[in-house]
């Protein structure tokens, strides 16, 4: 890239944001200036903004190699638009809450140039513009002044060196108060605020002056990093590798003072300290958050109830119901599934467990079916919403999601169903069960009545789940809970390469790998791919036009893009970006917004990333894009014929959907899957990974990438191991 040092000035109004980093704030925009017939490109460091705002420019020049020449701001200034033109595009923006492009153009040809002076001034004089009523000018008056909040809580924002794009959602958390709070306790944001992280409120503690070695600033970084683990899947972190990361991330050598931190923290409550005796290892203290403690600790404690009262001998009774279900139904039970289906009579808690095409759901609608016929109340739950609606589909009972069942109460903060009003049922049934995480099925076994039946049914060898903990894992090493193996593959499932392929990763071998010659046909794919640019192109060749040729797939509907990582040239972000571009490119006259450095057109492939219980959507929910209200400052997104809303300022709950990382595929099966397997992803590359990918698909799946990559994935079943407690608090009997 080769420039002008010649400092120079301009000043224009924003046409569009092409990007912005909403970490850096860095931000390329066009810039529509008086006497140019194209607009300008413009690059630099910005607050949020909207097209229409003026913007007086300081910077100078520069060519770049591929992009041509570009104005680098090095300091700007926010005026008020010059033009009607520029005020109609300013108020129209999405700016203010009640008036989008319409409302905008109807209030600037009735006021013209006076038209922010008034809305500034004397804002109930818009009721004089036709077709703008007494409640949409409230509602205006008070989206303005909320906006003139948020500009106050923006620019404290930037002067602390924090991305402005947080601003709305500090205001919605804290209203009035907003700054004040952010003054008094920076790190408050890290724990109340999506998306800001301890780093970013130390920054701000930094800059109020706030000591390195403050004692507000390390109990809140012991908090952090312990949420940190939880986020990756630990249920603790081991006192030595709690005071190493406290370090790395502190930049102190104090270890006696940080010991003493978590030790208070431990007397307060706020964390658990449980000292751990090894036979050939000094004695090590283990520091959990409170609630993955309890979490583990209750799961332990009620298994371990389960197994203690167990129902009454219906073993005979089930052998003879089962020859009769056989023969009604013309179905042949492998010996290893009827073993399944009488200690499930015989059993208060029972995990069935085996691979694809190994008989788990005929095994489980089997029972189902034995449940009923034994005059029991049965009902079906999964992790997820995907996961429920496959179940209900194929064993014919309707399935709730866990957190249906449970029924979340938004005003309370927790579930309705616990050990004080228990669910009326008397056999839950959860499939997918590799998917619940520690806190999930805590709460699952607390609302359990005294002599109910508890089934799980998942596949042990896929990834964990994506909350902390690792359940299903733990409880079948635990030797405590009685377990049924399913490991036969019947013969209808043993012509697809999709199965033989799973069973042969599982195993640690190498998958048998055909590549498209447009002769050969099956159900499993490889493709060549060297480089992250071949992958690239080639996989927006496989999504947009090869897949849909040859098998009719709808692209965005029946495809979905696995990938390892989140980020990097060959991560889900990056992903999006391509995919969305040839699927769901941008339109003329069609809204769109960015948020957040992502720009949201109606139709996009959206997935939730966090749990959101009063909307009752979950992390790795996936939707699709059916509004976008300007005047409302809302989504709209479609998941599966439910449609939830969401503000602005929770639009970072959402991300685009087309490719997804491997966790958040868990529990969903898609007709076809792209697969991208690269050693750029090595850090996370697993066997289990792999194997959870490919057994997404049920008609077609398509390995992406490079052999070295399936070779380095084989080689490590795990990417990391995970710290939990549930298996020896099993053993150990911890009550």
């Amino acid at each position: 890239m080769t420039g002008s040092a010649r400092a120079s000035g301009l000043v224009g109004a924003v046409e569009r944001i092409a990007y912005a980093n909403p970490e850096s704030g860095y931000t390329v925009l066009r810039l529509r200036v008086a006497g140019e017939r194209e607009t300008l490109t413009v690059v630099g460091y910005f607050p949020a903004l909207s097209p229409g705002v003026t913007l007086r420019l300081t910077g100078f020049w520069i060519t770049h190699p591929t992009h041509g020449a570009q104005f680098k701001a090095t300091s700007h200034e926010i005026c008020q638009p010059a033009t009607l033109a520029g005020i109609e595009k300013y108020l129209g923006s999405g700016l203010i809450k009640g008036v989008g492009p319409v409302t905008a153009r109807r209030i600037v040809a009735h006021f013209k140039e006076a038209t922010l002076d008034i809305i500034e001034t004397d804002i109930q004089r818009l009721s004089e513009v036709p077709g703008i009523g007494e409640k949409r000018v409230n509602m205006i008056a008070q989206a303005w002044e909320a906006q003139r909040a948020v500009k106050e809580v923006m620019l404290f924002l930037q002067s602390h060196g924090v991305s402005t794009h947080y601003a709305a959602k500090i205001y919605k958390q804290y209203g009035a108060r907003a700054i004040q709070t952010v003054i008094e306790n920076p790190y408050q944001l890290a724990r109340d605020i999506y998306g800001i992280g301890f780093k970013t409120a130390d920054g701000i503690a930094a800059n109020l002056g706030i000591a390195p070695d403050a004692e507000t600033r390390l109990r809140a970084a012991c908090a952090y990093v312990l949420q940190e683990a939880a986020d990756q899947g630990h249920c603790f972190l081991p006192e030595t590798k709690l005071l190493a990361q406290l370090q790395a991330l502190l930049g102190l050598d104090d270890e006696h003072r940080l010991r003493a931190t978590a030790a208070v923290l431990a007397t307060e409550g706020e964390l658990v300290a449980r000292a751990v005796a090894a036979p050939d290892a000094p004695p090590e203290t283990h520091y959990h958050l409170p609630y993955l403690f309890y979490a583990e600790q209750h799961l332990a404690r009620l298994l371990r109830g389960l197994i203690s009262r167990p129902p009454t001998d219906l073993e005979a009774m089930a052998v003879r119901w089962l020859e009769s279900y056989m023969t009604r139904e013309q179905l042949a039970l492998s010996p290893e599934q009827c073993q399944a289906v009488c200690a499930a009579a015989t059993q208060r808690v029972l995990v069935i467990t085996g691979g694809p095409g190994c008989g788990k759901t005929t095994t489980l609608r089997a029972i189902v079916k034995l449940f009923q016929a034994l005059g029991l109340r049965v009902e079906l739950a999964t992790p997820t919403g995907r996961a429920a609606q496959r179940l209900s589909e194929v064993a014919g009972v309707e399935a709730r999601t866990l957190h249906r069942l449970l029924a979340y109460d938004p005003s309370r903060g927790r579930f309705t169903h616990d050990s004080d009003y228990p669910l009326d049922t008397d056999a839950v049934i959860v499939d997918e069960a590799s998917m619940l995480d520690a806190p999930l099925a805590a709460a699952l076994l607390r609302a359990l009545p005294a002599q109910g039946r508890l089934l799980l049914v998942g596949d042990v060898d896929q990834l964990p789940s994506v909350g902390p903990g690792r359940v299903l894992g733990d409880v079948i090493a635990s030797g405590v809970i009685p377990v049924c193996h399913l490991t036969q593959v019947f013969r209808q499932a043993e012509g697809s390469a999709i199965i033989q392929n799973a069973h042969r990763i599982r195993a640690g071998r190498f998958p048998n790998l055909i590549r498209p010659d447009g002769k050969t046909t099956t159900d499993c794919y490889f493709v060549d791919a060297e480089t992250p640019e071949d992958i690239h192109q080639r996989l927006e060749n496989i999504v947009a036009r090869s897949l849909p040729k040859r098998f009719g797939y709808d692209p965005i509907r029946d495809i979905q893009v696995l990938t390892p990582m989140n980020r990097g040239e060959i991560g889900a972000v990056e992903l999006n970006r391509r995919l969305q571009a040839v699927l769901n490119p941008p339109r003329p006259g069609e809204p769109e917004v960015e948020r957040l450095g992502r720009i949201f057109r109606v139709g996009d492939k959206v997935v939730q990333r966090v749990n959101n219980y009063p909307r009752e959507v979950f992390n790795g929910d996936i939707g699709r894009l059916v509004g976008l209200q300007l005047e409302d400052q809302t989504l709209t997104v479609d998941y599966d014929g439910r449609w939830v809303t969401y503000d602005w300022a929770d639009a970072n709950e959402l991300a685009h959907g087309f490719a997804l990382s491997v966790h958040k595929s868990q529990g969903s099966e898609y007709p076809a899957v792209v697969i991208v397997l690269h050693p750029q992803a090595f850090p996370v590359l697993s066997r289990n990974l792999v194997y959870t990918a490919l057994t997404r698909a049920k008609r077609t799946a398509v390995l992406l990438g490079t052999t070295r990559a399936i070779g380095l994935a084989l080689r490590r079943i795990e990417a990391a191991q995970r710290h939990t407690w549930l298996t020896s608090a099993l053993r150990e009997g911890v009550m």
